[in-house]
């Protein structure tokens, strides 16, 4: 019990570290799509650190070195990005759901996000 409630603190903790980052003034201004690419990296880079809790464990130390080539818009939909970050050391690809204001919803390696439709 102890241990899921410290994994989803620190999953919310990572999540919102870049929500602050996006955020520094706290207004709710949209994001650039390059900024929606730096956060995914940098979530990802977090991910390699702390298991957080979506069900794929902590990312591989190979997940931190990631070139900014990595990344790619894969979805801009009405009010968020699905961003790919490609790991070819891996061979994994993992996607991650932005909000338009800078929010990290999810993450996944199937690109897949149900709640959308």
């Amino acid at each position: 019990m102890i241990k899921k409630l410290l994994t989803a603190s620190l999953l919310l903790l990572v999540l919102q570290s870049h929500n602050a980052q996006a955020h520094e003034d706290h207004t709710h201004e949209t994001i650039s799509p390059n900024s929606a690419l730096s956060i995914a990296r940098d979530v990802v880079e977090q991910f390699s650190n702390v298991d957080p809790g979506l069900g794929f464990g902590q990312l591989n130390v190979t997940w931190k070195e990631l070139s900014k080539d990595s990344s790619k818009i894969e979805v801009e939909g009405q009010g968020y990005y699905v961003v790919s970050v490609k790991n070819d050391a891996e061979q994994k690809t993992l996607y991650v759901l932005i909000s338009t204001t800078g929010d990290v919803y999810d993450a996944n390696f199937t690109g897949e996000f149900p709640k959308l439709n």
